[in-house]
């Protein structure tokens, strides 16, 4: 049966390309390093959370390297979900010298209102040759090494025209005013070199004791980033990860003739004018002949997309969603959209699973009729709807090349922990509001009052 493609709206060029998922949390740890240490002449970065923690400094402080070794490397973050502090920026600029450029997306201004807009884009590119894209961001939890919550997440790396088009896009955020170069405050390189003010007797002055103590704490911070880096290049088989591991990432891989990279219009905010990502994948899961079959960690859909799923259901078409539990969400907000919207899915005939946790499922793709595979940064919400700068990789694995059944199976595995709250028009689990904790209660009581308000920001 012939899957009907031509109903997206598309307008990048399709090519074959070598798929790979990473699912293990060591080897999307591992792949990245590698790519990065093996990067010859440019290494392009987009995330949307990098923390301040030694997954995320260490993979900066790879990016030095690799600047210092003759790499032009350019990173964008979005500028209000990241935790690096401007003096780690300032040391990773001066460290990396003039190979390594950093921008944040769509800084705070005077007009609020753009302020709800964020970058939600993950990708690393190497040498326009290679991509890892998915849902992971940067920091301990997205690789499985936290100490109280981790993320369960899924990736994927490939070669090909994949990493052309997605290059690309990345230029096209990069040139765009909504990329600004990140503001280094007192650890500017400008304002520590400027001569402090000359003071009369009776006057006073702390600027060279601020100056003092802001180079003081940019030069621990690059002695921070040294040290990190040193460790893992130093690293021994059995630690994490190695420095330099020669693994050969396609040595098991899916060749499919049909893949694109898609995203919002890369080059503005996002509005529903400009959401071309979200007009793509309604178009590609209202094409549905037999299942639609979904993972999302926030689950509230907007009313095009439920109008699709009535129309699916209407047909005999079977829609699964998993998606996070109370207990397993990191998002109260989210979560609280979700609960005013799961008895209508269920309603609709919905097969509705939760994520038993106590981790957090973090992936996001899903698998439409056995054969189209879509992986990204996208959210079946309104923000990854109207709101966030989103990317995704659709492939269409006409030719059974096993990507579309690898993926299936994952979501397979992720069934298993999770549980069937909802079939047949019927909620099959009912939550019992005693099994919540009550701090959890109030927070979602508060905001089930303000829910009417804030619904188009979750």
């Amino acid at each position: 049966m012939k899957f009907i493609l031509t109903a997206l709206l598309i307008s990048a060029v399709a090519h074959a390309d070598d798929l790979r998922f990473l699912r293990a949390d060591r080897d999307a740890l591992q792949a990245r390093v590698d790519l990065i240490q093996e990067a010859r002449s440019e290494i392009l970065v987009e995330y949307f959370s990098v923390w301040n923690d030694d997954q995320s400094i260490g993979g900066m402080g790879l990016l030095v390297d690799a600047a210092r070794r003759g790499v032009k490397v350019k990173v964008i973050v979005d500028a209000l979900s990241n935790t690096v502090p401007k003096r780690t920026f300032a040391a990773l600029l001066e460290l990396g010298g003039e190979n390594l450029e950093i921008k944040v997306y769509n800084p705070l201004s005077l007009n609020l209102f753009r302020a709800t807009h964020r970058n939600h884009a993950k990708m690393l590119i190497a040498d326009g040759e290679k991509i890892i894209t998915g849902g992971r961001n940067v920091g301990d939890m997205y690789f499985g090494v936290s100490r109280t919550r981790n993320f369960i997440d899924l990736d994927i790396i490939a070669r090909g025209n994949l990493p052309v088009s997605a290059r690309e896009n990345f230029f096209a955020v990069w040139a765009a005013p909504i990329a600004k170069a990140v503001r280094l405050g007192a650890y500017h390189p400008s304002r520590l070199s400027a001569p402090c003010p000359v003071i009369t007797d009776d006057q006073t002055d702390n600027c060279a004791e601020l100056k003092g103590t802001a180079k003081a704490e940019l030069a621990a911070e690059k002695a921070r980033i040294l040290s990190i880096l040193h460790d893992i290049k130093t690293a021994q088989d059995g630690d994490f990860v190695i420095s330099n591991s020669q693994t050969d990432w396609f040595s098991q891989f899916h060749t499919v003739d049909d893949v694109r990279f898609q995203s919002h219009e890369p080059s503005t905010l996002v509005s529903k004018q400009t959401a071309t990502l979200n007009r793509d994948l309604l178009a590609a899961i209202a094409g549905a002949k037999n299942d639609v079959n979904i993972v999302s960690p926030y689950l509230i859909p907007t009313d095009g997309l439920m109008v699709i799923f009535s129309e699916l259901l209407a047909k005999g078409v079977r829609v699964r969603i998993i998606t996070n539990s109370l207990n397993s969400t990191d998002n109260l907000l989210a979560q609280a959209g979700y609960r005013d919207v799961k008895r209508a899915l269920i309603e609709l005939g919905v097969e509705l699973y939760e994520f038993n946790g106590p981790d957090t499922i973090h992936a996001k793709t899903a698998v439409i009729d056995g054969r189209l595979v879509l992986i990204g940064t996208y959210n079946i919400d309104p923000r990854s709807a109207f709101l966030n700068r989103e990317i995704g990789v659709f492939a269409d694995d006409a030719a059974d090349t096993g990507l579309a059944r690898e993926l299936t199976q994952i979501i397979e595995d992720f069934r298993s922990i999770s549980t069937l709250v909802g079939k047949d028009k019927v909620a099959v689990v009912i939550e019992d509001p005693s099994k919540i904790p009550l701090k959890k209660r109030a927070i979602l009581r508060t905001i089930d009052i303000l829910l009417p308000l804030i619904r188009n920001q979750l």
